[in-house]
């Protein structure tokens, strides 16, 4: 019975250096036209919004507060607002006649009430171009979820104008979080992880994935004495084993429909990447290489995958047909280490580790490339940019942050080339989905 333990205890060593390594491996405009290229839309060309609260009451301000800051993320809006003006604006004539004589397009409202322990966000909207009001009510049964009230308000106000999509605002974020040495706990959050939810723990669980366009469920591993792939419905609680290895496991990509699975998986020694048929349960291994193939992204309409290799002796962003053992060509032609991705149709964003302009010190900077053309878009400047994540129209990117000791999550939006940071506190984020 000893000898068994040392065993397994020394497969889950073994494991675990395989798994630091492996980590080590991979984390080490107008929407018409080439996202590559930078084109910025004119902010004269934006209607005008003042964002007013009723009242100064808690809640109030912090759907207030988060408002202002999804309106200002979003670029479609030239954003107003005060602080200290707490009051019914649209029953007061002189200011609303000041408003409109300064340009002023709408005013939003923000009020709120609770019924039965439920948070309810009330927004009301007035357009000086007709004199109309609109009153519309957003509710959450957790008072901790009051960014979801205020990211739908702007979604209300950016359907309104009829902005570009900007569904990615209400989404959540799926992130594995380190807490100890060996732990760490899956969770969700709003886009600005202002909220934050446990939803895994007890383990080592690592690299989140959504498993459908719903956020229903979500793949992650499981790390023990081997690793292991569970899909996890966040509704029903229940966790299904998909797949393990002796090295490692991960989902890297799902499919559009769901049905279609890209992983990393090392069976036999080092990694590959495998296709995975979820109605079927069949396993194809699509690269077969003496190295490490690892994060593998569906690209070109899903006929293709880019994925991270070693097969030039560092980590660099190759592309396949999705077809066991089919060429390989070489994407990306600068950097030395070009480790984490993210796909959407034929774009790729990827991190590329390079030296810091200013200071000379190891940098890790986003660009945006396209499978059609060999122009790179630099997204960064300074900092340690990691684990790019597109949004699912394609016209955002969240990425992690890092400089200076302080972690942040940051959002670039291509079509008005605008970049926010939203600072990240007591939270150690090993991977992420959106």
């Amino acid at each position: 019975m000893l000898h068994r333990l040392k065993f397994c205890r020394c497969k889950a060593i073994i494991l675990m250096a395989y798994i630091i390594y492996f980590l080590s491996f991979i984390t080490h405009v107008v929407w018409a036209g080439d996202k590559t290229i930078v084109i910025t839309k004119e902010a004269d060309n934006m209607p005008n919004i003042q964002v007013v609260s009723v009242d100064g009451n808690d809640n109030t301000m912090k759907i207030y507060k988060m408002l202002v800051q999804d309106l200002r993320t979003t670029g479609h809006f030239n954003v107003y607002y005060d602080d200290t003006l707490r009051t019914n604006i649209l029953k007061n004539n002189l200011a609303m006649q000041d408003y409109k004589s300064k340009n002023v397009n709408f005013i939003a409202q923000v009020a709120h009430k609770k019924q039965d322990n439920v948070l309810v966000g009330i927004l009301t909207l007035y357009d000086f171009s007709n004199d109309k009001e609109i009153s519309v009510e957003y509710s959450q049964d957790d008072v901790d979820k009051y960014p979801f009230i205020a990211h739908s308000m702007a979604l209300f106000l950016n359907d309104y104008i009829k902005g570009d999509n900007i569904d990615w605002i209400n989404r959540y974020v799926v992130f594995s979080n380190y807490t100890d040495s060996g732990k760490s706990d899956i969770m969700i959050a709003d886009y600005t992880f202002t909220y934050q939810q446990v939803v895994i723990s007890n383990g080592l669980n690592i690299f989140p994935k959504w498993a459908d366009s719903e956020q229903k469920t979500f793949y992650y591993t499981l790390v023990t004495d081997e690793a292991t792939i569970y899909k996890y419905n966040i509704y029903n609680g229940k966790n299904e084993r998909i797949i393990s290895s002796q090295g490692i496991a991960v989902v890297s990509d799902v499919s559009k429909d769901g049905n279609k699975v890209l992983m990393s998986l090392a069976p036999n020694g080092l990694s590959d990447v495998f296709l995975y048929d979820v109605k079927t349960k069949r396993l194809t291994q699509l690269t077969n290489y003496s190295g490490i193939d690892v994060n593998g992204h569906f690209v070109n309409n899903e006929r293709s995958f880019v994925f991270v290799s070693d097969r030039l002796g560092y980590p660099n962003i190759f592309i396949q047909d999705l077809m066991p053992n089919s060429n390989v060509t070489q994407v990306v032609f600068q950097g030395k280490n070009n480790s984490t991705l993210s796909t959407f149709g034929h774009y790729i964003v990827y991190s590329s580790r390079e030296s810091d302009e200013s200071t000379g010190l190891n940098a890790f900077n986003l660009y945006l490339v396209s499978s059609e053309s060999d122009y790179a878009r630099r997204l960064s400047k300074t900092g340690a940019n990691r684990i790019p994540q597109f949004s699912k129209d394609g016209d955002t990117i969240m990425y992690l942050r890092q400089e200076k000791g302080e972690s942040a999550i940051g959002i670039i939006r291509l079509s008005i080339n605008k970049s926010f940071l939203f600072p990240l506190k007591k939270l150690k984020i090993q991977s992420f989905d959106w």
